[in-house]
């Protein structure tokens, strides 16, 4: 028996013997003896709801299973259940640590950050299979239009031949799919203007980034190669704002354009990258180049037209586009792209920031978006721009963040951000009725001015516009000129912020006195801002701060002001040490400087025009109209003591015609005497009326101011 064994294993294997072939059934259907459809899950178990195991048994007699087999079966299910719970409820917890949703005021910028763990980093799928995912779940979310676009030519026109095209028939005009760049010699003085003056109140673009890429566009020009139409667009925009800005800013292009041509050729332009803008919307082909663009004639519209519709729909178009290009993401974890190029990420963030702020400032600015805003801090990866200068940043290698005590080219930018934060926390407190009003905890009001007043106290020194700081910053101003505007330019906007905040409770002073807080700090706000605007405006009117004195930014918080002044004039009576006649005064003075800006700010005609028009709509009316007198009995005149506050305006026969030099660099619908009010009118039915009106009607008629910036 042992010699056969051992002969048995000695006997080589036959080598035309094939192996047997490998079962393809899977184990269940091959126990059951049942058709094996071969798929995974196969249609048998799938039925049954078991596990499909199409694993391979070893060649042999299969040993019946044993309970000890089916119990470890049954272990490996719950601890593969067990992982996944272990994911949602580690997910649920980060959501919970960063705020609750829903409930409260969304958190401050400082804590919008995600908690990492590092038990949920190993439990997350590779790299390689979430980019598959990412590009599977987007799939249709980039796709090419049904109906595609017509191309854009592009033809070289100077300044003077656009005015004379714009004077033409329709017929005789360029068609609308052309885009007319002016010759290169003019467009670099355009460019130059625009970085010397209007790019330190929204720095979106590098300054070296877009000389080259006009240098390359014209370059491609000459030689008929492919230019891209959203790097057209951001130097027609550039060109746009270098035109209609150039009243309120001192350049070397005076003399070269006259007004006429600086007006059509901008408006030309205005409406030439609105439609650039618009195509790479709807052909999913936008650049980052297209925000851009919309950012800067954003700004563009908002000084020639106010909050109008076109200046909101570029706002939330920019919000939009910035979110189809993931901006909002740019440090999420995982993110190459804001590893690979420094300089890039570095802009991104400045875009995507200037884009979040604009949106969280808008919601508390009076006008139909207020109350609202599109960009949650939550939703959002993005870290701050940082405190450096453009020639800080480079491709290779991100730049070192200064101290926000050490002045930069992104320090107001900074600032700008912080303040636009408080504004959400207010939105995010105070209700859209007035009629709400009574669910607001009144400290909630106070705790929210005390941040007003923590940024406004913790601004750098070269920010702050007392006249200490202001003496004490003429070195820092020599190298960085724009932060003569850029003080004036935060001052207002906290102020005018604050007064926001504390106007439901201004006008509800009179009937309960611990709303005395609000009239308190609402008046010291509005006086800072009339108190800045006269220290814009010195006496030289070459100066370039005279100049923007009376842009149509400042003028917008002067209105915002003024009407703080009068609703305090009008309804609360002078509290204990205080002069009736100098709070008329300032009144008086508010006014006066929204006459004065009329020759140059079509804004200022409507503001001092909606005035009128709400008050005659809410028919704020005190003395009532003279009877005609009997025919032959003289009228008599008024005594010096009936006669009301009238301050004497002189009127310069010459300011009463149309401008005829960069007075008004946006024509006016109608320069007749739609948008002329006179003041003496606004005094008396204004100033004087206001005791008349109750508080719900109070409430509708700057609503209706509001809706009307």
């Amino acid at each position: 028996m042992s010699l056969g064994l051992r002969r048995h294993a000695d006997v080589p294997p036959n080598p035309l013997k094939r192996p047997r072939q490998d079962p393809i059934s899977c184990q269940f259907c091959r126990s059951k003896k049942l058709k094996c459809n071969r798929q995974q899950p196969c249609s048998n178990c799938a039925s049954r709801g078991l596990v499909c195991d199409g694993k391979l048994a070893p060649y042999g007699r299969r040993a019946p299973a044993s309970a000890v087999d089916e119990d470890a079966s049954d272990q490996s299910v719950l601890a593969r259940l067990k992982r996944l719970e272990d994911i949602v409820i580690g997910r649920t917890s980060i959501v919970d640590a960063t705020g609750a949703a829903g409930s409260g005021t969304s958190p401050p910028l400082g804590h919008s950050k995600a908690i990492w763990s590092p038990s949920l980093a190993c439990l997350s799928p590779a790299s390689e299979y979430e980019q598959a995912v990412h590009s599977l779940e987007e799939t249709g979310a980039h796709e090419a239009p049904l109906v595609l676009p017509r191309g854009h030519d592009i033809r070289i026109m100077s300044v003077h031949q656009i005015s004379l095209d714009s004077e033409r028939p329709p017929r005789f005009q360029p068609a609308s799919n052309s885009l007319c760049l002016p010759p290169e010699e003019e467009a670099s003085m355009l460019l130059d203007h625009y970085f010397k003056y209007i790019d330190n109140l929204q720095h979106v673009v590098h300054v070296q980034t877009v000389q080259k890429t006009m240098r390359n566009l014209y370059a491609s020009l000459e030689q008929g190669l492919f230019v891209s139409p959203s790097e057209v667009a951001l130097l027609l925009s550039i060109f746009a704002s270098s035109l209609a800005l150039s009243v309120y800013f001192l350049g070397d292009m005076q003399p070269t354009f006259s007004a006429l041509e600086a007006t059509q050729a901008s408006a030309f332009w205005v409406n030439m990258t609105q439609e650039v803008i618009e195509s790479s919307r709807r052909t999913a082909a936008r650049k980052l180049e297209d925000i851009q663009a919309a950012i800067i004639l954003g700004f563009l519209l908002f000084h020639g037209e106010g909050f109008s519709t076109r200046a909101r729909c570029l706002f939330s178009t920019a919000a939009a586009m910035a979110r189809d290009l993931s901006l909002h993401k740019i440090d999420a974890p995982g993110n190459a792209a804001s590893q690979q190029n420094a300089l890039e990420a570095e802009i991104r963030r400045r875009v995507w920031w200037h884009v979040v702020a604009t949106d969280w400032l808008l919601s508390l600015s009076g006008g139909p978006q207020e109350g609202t805003y599109l960009i949650q801090p939550r939703h959002m990866r993005v870290n701050m721009p940082r405190n450096v200068d453009d020639e800080d940043l480079h491709q290779d290698s991100p730049p070192i963040d200064k101290p926000l005590s050490e002045p930069t080219i992104m320090s107001y930018y900074i600032q700008r951000i912080k303040l636009a934060d408080i504004c959400r926390s207010v939105v995010d407190v105070m209700p859209l009725s007035s009629l709400e009003l009574g669910t607001v905890d009144y400290q909630d009001v106070i705790r929210l001015d005390r941040k007003f007043e923590s940024f406004l106290q913790e601004l750098p020194s070269f920010f702050k516009v007392d006249e200490y700081n202001l003496r004490a910053s003429e070195p820092v101003l020599r190298r960085y000129p724009q932060i003569q505007i850029q003080r004036f330019a935060l001052g207002m906007i906290g102020h005018t912020r604050r007064c926001k905040l504390h106007q439901p409770f201004l006008i509800r002073r009179a009937v309960q006195r611990h709303y005395d807080y609000s009239r308190e700090i609402s008046l010291k706000s509005a006086r800072s801002v009339i108190r800045m605007k006269a220290v814009l405006e010195p006496n030289e009117s070459g100066n370039l701060t005279a100049r923007v004195a009376k842009h149509t930014g400042v003028v917008y918080h002067i209105f915002l002001a003024t009407i703080v002044l009068v609703m305090d004039l009008c309804f609360n009576k002078a509290a204990e040490g205080e002069d009736d006649a100098a709070r008329k005064a300032e009144v008086v003075e508010a006014c006066k400087m929204l006459e004065e800006a009329k020759s140059q700010s079509r804004m200022a005609q409507e503001f001092l025009g909606s005035l009128m028009d709400v008050l005659r709509k809410h028919k704020v009316r005190l003395h009532a109209a003279p009877h005609p007198p009997a025919p032959g009995v003289a009228m008599e005149p008024p005594s010096q003591q009936q006669q009301p506050l009238q301050p004497q305006i002189p009127v310069d026969p010459v300011a009463q015609q149309p401008p005829e030099s960069y007075d008004n660099p946006w024509p006016s619908e109608d320069i007749g005497q739609h948008y002329l009010s006179d003041f003496d009118e606004i005094w008396k039915e204004y100033v004087e009326l206001g005791p008349m009106i109750s508080m719900t009607g109070w409430d509708s008629l700057f609503s209706d101011l509001d809706s009307r910036m």
